[in-house]
């Protein structure tokens, strides 16, 4: 089936297809040749032949599980890797830098078949930054090609909203037309020579059913295979598989029950000497003075205020640490099927397991609230990577917070540059270390200005250095773009 880059082309007409369908009792050779005419299966006796007040047609609903997951971007991967070099995808892939809601691919992915619909939708959230900055062959410009991998993303992520709108639906029509726009650099490559493909065909029905059903997760199979999977598959992995049925139950039952977070600190009395060794917060003790400083003196003036942050007596000389901070969002449970209920930060350092090797440490980036931040879009955030989240020892507070209303939880954070335009053809924004007079520019905050995870592509450039790996990227990197598709609840509400 063609598709087209103009109209949306209309439905088929069931009294032709019955008409062509009718032609089966005659010669199986005519009957075959007028099917392939019509670009219909050749069936003989349809199910709905008999049913006048039913159109099959309107009936094949969207399916972003079968159609977008292992049919569009499964063929997306396939022209990626065949545009690329596999060796260069693969160690993009194995030097992304951790976060809760990404999948790092550590052996790449170039090499894995028969990939589920889950998997292609973990190579969604870290596709486009695999190619932002290659270098296709013989001098070819990768504009065309990264910009019709973003449409066709936008599309993808466009497609789950669970809300839509008039200005939701025109932008899923523009991530649509803009992917028809570029896509003939895949001819140019050679990788295709047309795009004669149902799956891709099918996507400008997409607002046409949306408008009559509703959303896609009204009739999407991904959400009961994902259902099944959570509540029979796992239950029966821990079962013995004798008498199945009550271990299962008693299984998911305990698993409902668990506490989903841990309110003890992972260490209570962490010097600040440690702090700087260990979790790199090299200026931790003037940046919880100023943090206390301006607490207390909020219309003080910077020279004031590193005046005062200067003379804080601290009597104090650790503080209790955490290693996990785990945030819930009013909207999270709308995206739920594509991340957990809840968003994590992970603040850890390196360590030794039981046979004496040492586990990378890793210390997330998140997205901050500067208190002018909304609940949708960029202003008013910035990103910074989460050094040490920690908690004041208890009888220092009255001294340190004479006014009261201590924040119970606080953060040591490094920052990056603040979010500018996004750059052409990708759309995404580009960010860099701040440094002050030479150093990273740090400060101590509240917890509760951490809005949520952020996660970073690292700029490789034309090819990734060997050195670089996925726990020190974020160290040896100069320049990073935000990713929009971290989770369906980022790319909804922040980008």
């Amino acid at each position: 089936m063609a598709d087209s880059d103009g109209e949306d082309p209309p439905l088929r007409d069931v009294s032709r297809t019955l008409a062509v369908l009718a032609t089966a009792d005659e010669s199986p050779i005519e009957f075959m040749r007028a099917c392939a005419n019509a670009g219909i299966k050749p069936i003989y006796e349809p199910f709905w032949r008999h049913l006048p007040y039913a159109d099959i047609y309107l009936s094949i609903t969207p399916d972003v599980l079968h159609q977008l997951y292992q049919g569009v971007v499964k063929h997306l991967v396939s022209w990626i890797k065949a545009a690329y070099d596999p060796a260069e995808l693969d160690a993009r892939c194995r030097r992304m830098p951790p976060n809760h809601n990404v999948r790092l691919f550590t052996k790449g992915i170039t090499s894995l078949s028969r990939l589920t619909g889950r998997e292609h939708g973990d190579i969604c959230r870290i596709l486009l930054g695999l190619i932002i900055d290659m270098r296709l062959p013989d001098g070819l410009s990768s504009g065309p090609l990264v910009r019709a991998v973003r449409a066709l993303m936008d599309f993808v992520y466009l497609a789950q909203y669970p809300i839509h709108s008039d200005e939701s639906l025109a932008a899923m029509e523009d991530a649509l037309q803009r992917f028809h726009d570029n896509k003939d650099t895949f001819i140019v490559l050679g990788i295709r020579t047309d795009f004669n493909l149902p799956k891709l065909h099918f996507l400008r029905h997409y607002l046409l059913f949306i408008y009559r059903f509703g959303t896609t997760d009204n009739f999407n199979t991904e959400y009961t295979e994902r259902l099944h999977i959570d509540f029979a598959k796992e239950a029966y992995r821990a079962s013995n598989r004798k008498d199945e049925y009550p271990q299962m139950t008693l299984w998911l039952e305990r698993k409902e029950k668990t506490y989903p977070y841990v309110t003890v600190p992972f260490a209570k009395a962490v010097p600040f000497e440690r702090l700087a060794e260990r979790y790199g917060a090299n200026d931790f003790r003037d940046c919880l003075a100023r943090f206390i400083t301006q607490h207390n003196h909020p219309g003080a003036s910077r020279r004031e205020l590193e005046e005062l942050s200067a003379l804080l007596p601290f009597a104090f000389r650790s503080v209790s640490v955490y290693h996990k901070a785990r945030f819930w969002e009013n909207t999270f449970s709308l995206y739920r099927h594509a991340s957990d209920d809840y968003d994590v930060l992970h603040v850890t350092p390196s360590r030794l397991d039981k046979r004496g090797r040492e586990i990378p440490g890793r210390f997330d980036t998140a997205l901050v609230n500067d208190g002018t931040g909304g609940s949708l879009g960029i202003k008013g955030y910035r990103i910074a990577q989460i050094r040490v989240i920690f908690t004041l020892p208890p009888r220092e507070i009255p001294h340190l917070f004479p006014s009261g209303n201590a924040p119970q939880y606080l953060a040591y954070v490094e920052w990056f540059s603040a979010f500018g335009q996004p750059e052409p053809n990708h759309n995404m924004y580009k960010v860099t270390r701040s440094i002050r007079n030479g150093v990273r520019e740090a400060s101590v905050i509240p917890l509760t200005t951490v809005h949520r995870s952020a996660h970073l592509y690292p700029s490789f450039g034309r090819s990734v250095p060997e050195e670089w790996t996925s726990s020190n990227v974020l160290d040896r990197c100069s320049k990073f773009f935000v990713s929009s598709f971290t989770d369906r609840h980022v790319y909804g509400t922040v980008f």
